[in-house]
Formats: C-alpha cells, sequence, structure tokens
C-alpha cells in the first residue's frame, strides 16, 4: 500500500514538474494531510486570487491538494477554501512581519484553513474555527535559520453579528404593551366629588 501511495505521489509530483516555476505542487514527504500539527508543504505561491486561470490563486492549491487526496487517502479531507484575506493586503493580522514567528488575530472571522509563505514554499493548515493563534514558519524547508514570513493567507467565514434574542424582543413588545394598557387604564378612571 506504501509503495502504491509512494508511486502514486511519484507520478502527481512527475507530471506536475514542467509547471513547478508557475504553479503549486505539492511535496509529497512533507504533506500526510493537512489537519496534521505540521500541515501540507507546497512549492510554490498563493494568493487571494479565486481566477482557476491564475497559477498563483487558491483555487488551484485547493484542486492540487484535493487531487492529492485521490492518491494518499491520509491527506483527509477534501478542501474547500473561502478566501477572507492576506497579509499583502489587511494591515494589522500578524505580529511578527518579517520573522520566523509571530501571533495573528482576526475578529469576527472563523479562521478554517491558513497558509504561510516563506522562500519558495507555502504550508497549509486546518485551524480549528479559531479567530487567534500563533504561526510560524518552521515547517517549510530551510538550511540554517527559519525563513522570515513572506506573507500570510486566511481562509473560513465571518462570525455571526450580535442579534437581539428573541425573547428580549419579545419582552421589550410585551413592556410597551403593558406601559400603553396601564396609561389607557387611568384615562377612563375619573375621580368625582359630590357638593354637599
Amino acid at each position: 500500500m506504501k509503495f502504491k501511495t509512494f508511486l502514486a505521489a511519484a507520478a502527481i509530483t512527475a507530471a506536475a514538474t514542467p509547471c513547478v516555476a508557475n504553479a503549486a505542487v505539492i511535496v509529497p514527504t512533507k504533506c500526510t494531510s493537512v489537519a496534521s500539527s505540521s500541515g501540507c508543504l507546497f512549492l510554490g505561491n498563493i494568493n487571494g486570487n479565486s481566477n482557476p486561470l491564475n497559477i498563483n490563486g487558491y483555487v488551484n492549491a485547493q484542486l492540487v491538494y484535493n487531487l492529492y487526496n485521490n492518491f494518499a487517502p491520509t491527506a483527509q479531507p477534501n478542501i474547500t477554501l473561502n478566501y477572507l484575506f492576506d497579509t499583502t493586503t489587511t494591515a494589522g493580522l500578524i505580529t511578527g512581519a518579517g520573522s520566523s514567528s509571530g501571533t495573528w488575530t482576526t475578529p469576527g472571522y472563523a479562521i478554517d484553513y491558513m497558509a504561510i509563505k516563506a522562500g519558495n514554499y507555502f504550508s497549509l493548515y486546518k485551524i480549528a474555527d479559531l479567530s487567534s493563534g500563533s504561526w510560524s514558519t518552521r515547517d517549510i524547508p530551510y538550511n540554517r535559520n527559519p525563513r522570515d514570513v513572506s506573507h500570510i493567507v486566511f481562509f473560513g467565514t465571518a462570525l455571526p453579528t450580535g442579534v437581539p434574542e428573541p425573547a428580549s424582543w419579545g419582552m421589550m413588545i410585551a413592556g410597551a404593551g403593558m406601559a400603553g394598557a396601564a396609561l389607557r387604564r387611568r384615562r377612563s378612571r375619573q375621580v368625582r366629588f359630590a357638593a354637599a
């Protein structure tokens, strides 16, 4: 079984070799699953472009990973990347810019996946619907020192905004109704005095 997996990974790598300088390619020996703690290593670039013709667009990374998943069952699950923003277009998302580690925060958003780009590689990680955490380039190959981050791309969904609960609305309407009833009742009762 391992030989078949290795053979399939080698076939994918060989088929994608002419495109290495252009499109994202999975490094089979460094990709168990995006859900693993070390993520999945890609050779190439990733950005927020959703056009499938853009070779660096995140849609291509999604397609490459899902194709890899067909041949390497450990790569579960298939992924759907919903682009939110990245550090090249949105400032203030991370600390440690220009270094090899730091923290990130995305108030109002739940992050499902995160791609960290450094050097010629990027790692894609599945995140457990978090709005903040830490990041590092330690899973990206380097010789002596970890590479400095180029950019980080975030995928996920916007968190729902605060909406009054139905019980609050009901209590507010009932309160207004009771105030109206009390005012109406006062008007109908008039006190009369008899003259002697």
